[in-house]
């Protein structure tokens, strides 16, 4: 079978990168011009690409996402003949029409961490179907791209670290917590958000950053045993925080990658999500080590981690939904997305669990069920499919005590602490594996009604 010619489609020649769009938002959507273009036009298409993919990497978008926008307005503004390779963190480009010089550009984005700004993937979203429309050409996509750049916060401080402490006491209340312990997490959340912004102020590495955290959210969970205050609730007050200081994005990103195919990218995830797990261990050992037997009973919860009603199941999953999107710079607009998408995770969660009894497999079917939704609703809400995905699966996916189990026996050296983290690696797994399922399917539903309008309306 001939390049031009895969998974049964005939390509224009020049036009084989298009097969990238394969299942994605943009497969049918796009198509590649016979012009070439000049050496100067096609520097300034291909600077305002890579521009585009490294702001789409600043705002936490996956790497599928990337390439396929990448690709998409690069050939909607007359790129063919174009080769596009997204390697961990870089994006390379090449530009080799025939019997013409090859140009080649590429750009680097180099952050310690997997930021999300749910405000600035709704901007860039947009930007991008309209570069994909004919709406704006290189020279208004590059100005409409630096006024994004340029746009401030949409919440002040505040509002991000009272999102965060939304979301932990949500996970409390999951996790068994009393309604004053839900209340204690979220100031634990504070005071851990707080100390985590003074030592990035410092320079400070992520590792040193993330064990201090751990560290302090164990050590006041330890003062709070000791001095009674939530007893028994304190292992659901640490269990929801250390979970939350967790790099979410990249764990659900994880088997993602891996899925698509972007080896180097998963690996690279897998280092930065190891050095995490590694440094909250190390925060974890430490406060154990200083607070000696006060911390004996900490490491043996024994709380009864009652089960919530069905009512309380959904309303804590939407607001937890909601914290989550506050924390990662929600607008107005992305709050009725975000509690639907709390409730359709943590509805179909809970009945898998009741009709299966295998957790995993639940937030699989919870997470594949996100995946549609957010792939049908994306381009009728005009958001991006993250902006349902990611708080949805915060608010009512996430493996809190596997990971607190996993981590508090690792930092012990317990026989069955190997046991502990691949349940916690599989709870993780299975929520980027169902996104996965989830919006392959819902995008080749979108396409399938697509096609039926027509026939429709004739």
């Amino acid at each position: 079978m001939s390049g031009s010619e895969k998974g049964g489609r005939r390509l224009r020649p020049g036009a084989e990168v298009l097969e990238r769009l394969r299942h994605t938002e943009f497969d049918g959507v796009v198509s590649a011009g016979a012009d070439v273009l000049a050496e100067a036009d096609a520097a300034r298409v291909m600077g305002f690409a890579l521009r585009l993919g490294q702001e789409l990497f600043l705002s936490g978008f996956g790497t599928r996402t990337i390439e396929s926008s990448v690709i998409a307005v690069s050939t909607t503004l007359g790129l063919n003949h174009l080769e596009v390779d997204v390697t961990a963190r870089t994006i390379h480009l090449q530009y080799a029409p025939p019997n013409q010089v090859p140009t080649s550009m590429m750009r680097v984005t180099r952050v310690t961490q997997d930021p999300r700004n749910l405000h600035r993937m709704a901007a860039l979203h947009r930007l991008t179907a309209h570069v994909v429309a004919g709406r704006l050409d290189v020279r208004q996509a590059g100005k409409a791209l630096e006024r994004i750049q340029r746009t401030p916060p949409p919440w002040p401080w505040w509002v991000v670290v009272l999102g965060g402490a939304i979301l932990a006491a949500s996970v409390t209340l999951q996790v068994g917590g009393s309604p004053s312990a839900a209340l204690t997490a979220a100031a634990v959340w504070g005071l851990c958000e707080r100390t985590g912004w003074l030592l990035a102020r410092m320079a400070v590495p992520f590792f040193f950053t993330i064990a201090i955290q751990a560290a302090v959210v164990v050590a006041l969970g330890i003062a709070l045993l000791e001095w009674g205050l939530v007893h028994p609730y304190s292992t659901a007050v640490m269990a929801a925080n250390l979970v939350v200081l967790l790099p979410i994005g990249p764990l659900i990103a994880l088997p993602q990658d891996g899925i698509n195919g972007f080896s180097l990218m998963t690996a690279t995830r897998t280092v930065n999500v190891s050095l995490a797990l590694a440094g909250m261990a190390a925060g974890v050992v430490t406060a154990a080590v200083l607070a000696d037997e006060a911390a004996a009973d900490l490491y043996a919860p024994s709380i009864d981690h009652t089960v919530l009603p069905v009512w309380g199941a959904l309303l804590v999953a939407a607001v937890g939904a909601l914290g989550n999107c506050l924390s990662m710079g929600g607008t107005r607009r992305h709050i009725p997305v975000a509690l639907a998408a709390g409730l359709l995770a943590g509805g179909v969660n809970t009945a898998a669990v009741h009709l299966l009894g295998a957790p995993p497999l639940a937030v699989a079917c919870a997470a594949t069920t996100l995946g549609i939704a957010a792939a049908l609703c994306s381009p009728l809400l005009r958001i991006p499919a993250a902006a349902v995905i990611i708080p949805g699966a915060a608010g009512a996916l996430l493996p809190s005590l596997q990971v607190y189990d996993s981590l508090t026996q690792l930092s012990l050296g317990r026989d069955d602490a190997g046991t502990a983290a691949l349940l916690a690696l599989v709870a993780s797994s299975a929520i980027g594996i169902g996104v996965v399922a989830g919006t392959l399917l819902g995008n080749a539903l979108a396409r399938a009604l697509i096609r039926l309008q027509p026939a429709a309306a004739a």
